[in-house]
């Protein structure tokens, strides 16, 4: 089971000029095919964001339903062509429904398909495909520019067959993919080292301890407070992370699992960890600073102290005056 997680933000320059989101991601599950995919609109475009929405919507239900055919064929280039193919054509019948040149609908295309223990992914123009495996981060797919300084390739783009990127493979001990667009890449990914920041690590590990909607929610936050300041692009991200060995909960966890989850000494004081499990347990109600005090029997300044630990993990959040746990319990 693949667990997924999304997220595009304005950027600070379409804000400043009322220019909305080109940045769309999208994803689905069907027929046993899980499929993320993500689409940059381009900004000389003025109609890219409705592109990138039919693109990303038109490559997931393309790849669950051809999955098998696109993994089996022994001739990478007549894969390609029929994908790059199929996408001008759900481009042709959107540029007609909206009446405009099917360039204005440009942006760029990624994806990642997966069924069982193989997988396919593709990449046209800038932005990054990344994997974690074996608990290390590493890129699949690098940026595509186009001929000129600060251009790229696009899917309405004459170069777009001949520098579409296609990669087919097993799964294996691969534990999650990530794609991101330029716009995220400034502040994720190093280019001179092509490496990817070690923030995504921890975003796929929340995955399988944190419910997806409140990631999700994470990850917003991150991107308006950071990541978006670093640019004025929009900025966005997909990622999927497979949950072989299903959390149980932090409740059915044993004292020496809790620890290593906690980030504390194997062998942690008995006391230390029954706090952290009064605190994890209280919260999920919600709870004031002096009310969880008052249960640990600490002194308020004590109490913040493991409040804000935990908060830093991203186990407990503070809406109002309360502190709630969004640590998944019980599973």
């Amino acid at each position: 089971m693949w667990k997924i997680v999304q997220c595009a933000v304005q950027g600070r320059g379409h804000m400043q000029m009322g220019i909305p989101c080109q940045d769309k991601t999208c994803f689905l599950v069907r027929n046993g095919v899980t499929v993320i995919a993500l689409a940059d609109g381009a900004g000389s475009a003025r109609l890219s964001h409705f592109g990138a929405e039919r693109v990303t919507q038109f490559i997931c239900d393309d790849l669950s339903e051809n999955f098998d055919r696109y993994f089996d064929a022994e001739d990478g280039a007549s894969v390609k062509k029929a994908l790059v193919s199929k996408t001008i054509v759900a481009l042709d019948e959107l540029s007609r429904e909206m009446d405009c040149e099917i360039r204005e609908l440009a942006s760029t295309l990624q994806f990642v398909a997966v069924r069982e223990e193989r997988f396919v992914l593709a990449h046209i123009g800038d932005g990054v495909i990344g994997y974690q495996k074996k608990g290390e981060l590493r890129v699949a797919s690098q940026p595509e520019n186009g001929e000129f300084v600060n251009t790229t390739v696009f899917t309405t783009s004459q170069e777009a067959l001949a520098t579409m990127k296609l990669i087919k493979g097993k799964v294996g001990e691969i534990q999650g993919f990530v794609l991101m667009s330029d716009g995220t890449e400034v502040s994720l990914y190093n280019k001179k080292e092509k490496k990817l920041a070690d923030v995504i690590k921890k975003i796929m590990n929340h995955c399988l301890l944190i419910l997806p909607e409140k990631v999700e929610e994470q990850l917003r936050a991150g991107f308006e407070a950071a990541v978006r300041q670093a640019t004025g692009d929009d900025c966005s991200m997909i990622l999927m992370v497979e949950d072989r060995e299903p959390f149980k909960g932090y409740s059915n966890l044993a004292p020496a699992e809790k620890a290593r989850l906690l980030s504390l000494p194997v062998f942690a004081r008995p006391r230390r960890l029954r706090r952290y499990d009064t605190i994890l347990h209280g919260l999920e109600s919600g709870q004031t600073l002096g009310e969880l005090a008052k249960i640990l029997h600490l002194k308020p300044k004590y109490t913040k102290k493991y409040l804000k630990r935990l908060a830093g993990m991203n186990f407990i959040e503070r809406r109002g005056e309360k502190y709630y746990t969004i640590l998944i319990m019980n599973a």
